[in-house]
């Protein structure tokens, strides 16, 4: 195996599923042995999880069989589609069940915001994928428009939840935070993504282990991101 090939095949991303989700499991499980939750509310939490891992295992198979990787698959356009298969899978949860609104709410509640600031500075193993392409391993495009905005957000989620556990930082700020932490793949997702499917090296983005970012991984944060948003929001509005 020559140099290019092990800097393509070492990839910290199963590692940082195992770290995301378990760290998530911990909250939920830390959360339930207090008695924040009822005993549905725990288990639609799990499902939530639960569907989310399955649905990883399952693009993780499909990206190691060199599935997403063929040119039929790719001229069905995925850049614009993947990474919102777990976002509606979540929603449809959500939108479905008040016990999981519920929980999701006092999940947030109950949990220190530093902590779901916190989790946050996983981000910048995006620095990766810039390293990668630095070595002609990956998408030159993607990899500045959306891994370096990636970078520089989970480095700024060092001070912020410096700041969040000296509540220093809090309300709508941390809420308008938390709102830049999605855009920042969001945005150049929907904006530039014509753009990025034409580049040569674009398949690389759904070869295994990298296809776990933006089918599992980058949603799911970007999803917390919007959690906390969210609930922020409300409690705000309820104050006033």
């Amino acid at each position: 195996m020559d140099s290019q090939d092990t800097i393509m095949h070492v990839s910290s991303l199963p590692f940082l599923v195992a770290a995301v989700f378990g760290y998530l499991a911990w909250l939920v499980r830390r959360l339930s042995r207090q008695g924040a939750f009822t005993g549905v509310e725990r288990r639609r939490l799990f499902t939530v999880l639960g569907v989310l891992l399955a649905w990883g295992a399952v693009t993780a198979a499909l990206a190691f069989s060199g599935f997403y990787t063929r040119p039929r698959f790719l001229s069905w356009a995925p850049g614009y589609w993947m990474p919102y298969v777990p976002v509606v899978m979540v929603m449809t949860l959500v939108l479905t069940s008040r016990s999981l609104r519920d929980g999701l709410r006092k999940l947030v509640d109950a949990t220190p915001a530093a902590w779901l600031t916190a989790i946050h500075i996983v981000r910048i193993l995006a620095l990766g994928s810039l390293i990668k392409a630095a070595n002609g391993l990956f998408p030159e495009l993607f990899a500045g428009y959306v891994g370096v905005p990636d970078l520089l957000f989970g480095l700024s989620a060092i001070p912020v939840t410096l700041l969040v556990a000296r509540g220093r930082l809090s309300g709508m700020p941390l809420v308008a935070w938390h709102v830049i932490g999605a855009m920042v793949i969001i945005v150049p997702a929907v904006g530039f993504m014509h753009l990025f499917m034409k580049e040569p090296l674009f398949d690389r983005l759904f070869a295994f282990p990298m296809a776990l970012a933006p089918t599992l991984v980058v949603p799911t944060l970007v999803m917390l991101n919007l959690l906390v948003a969210w609930r922020e929001s409300e409690r705000w509005l309820l104050r006033r």
